[in-house]
């Protein structure tokens, strides 16, 4: 058996970022609203360098087929309207993405009740629990649809304790 040493240098890296992500655990609870704006951010800069990905990809590429190159124009476009159109209204861009991922939950939900429903070669323990957690991302997802705050309020504490968990981890990992 071999045993990999990881250089210092990359030990004291890791360390070096998995304070940082602790740290930014805490700003993002002290300062949820900075988080969510950041986060809207970079979905819309996502949003425009995709666009133009497939903009530059629908006017350059000659291997794909006129209507292939024409929905990567239509597409290219759209994505860089909508990260613009979310650069300028951060508000109505952090309310479409607590919905849409409320949606996916719904979606996640729904597909776990029909799995637990329907895969008979499981034990019924697990369809039950199958069930009863898409019972409970359905109703959730329910709830921020009827409450956006509470899906800002979940996705703050989702990130902040990603970020501890990711810095801890760096940190652990480099000791």
């Amino acid at each position: 058996m071999t045993t990999v040493v990881t250089p210092g240098w990359l030990r004291v890296l890791r360390i070096i970022f998995g304070l940082i992500a602790i740290i930014a655990s805490f700003y993002v609870l002290s300062s949820p609203g900075f988080a969510v704006y950041t986060l809207v951010l970079l979905l819309s800069l996502a949003m425009i360098m995709i666009g133009m990905s497939r903009l530059a990809r629908g006017l350059s590429h000659r291997l794909f087929s006129k209507p292939h190159r024409v929905v990567d124009v239509v597409a290219g476009v759209l994505g860089i309207i909508l990260g613009f159109g979310v650069l300028s209204f951060p508000l109505m861009g952090a309310i479409t993405l607590i919905f849409l991922l409320a949606f996916a939950t719904m979606v996640y939900g729904f597909g776990s009740i029909v799995i637990g429903a329907m895969a008979r070669k499981l034990a019924k323990w697990v369809r039950a629990l199958l069930v009863i957690a898409g019972l409970l991302a359905v109703v959730f997802s329910l709830i921020v649809f009827a409450e956006p705050a509470i899906g800002a309020f979940t996705l703050i504490v989702i990130l902040s304790v990603s970020l501890m968990v990711h810095g801890i981890e760096s940190i652990l990992s480099a000791i």
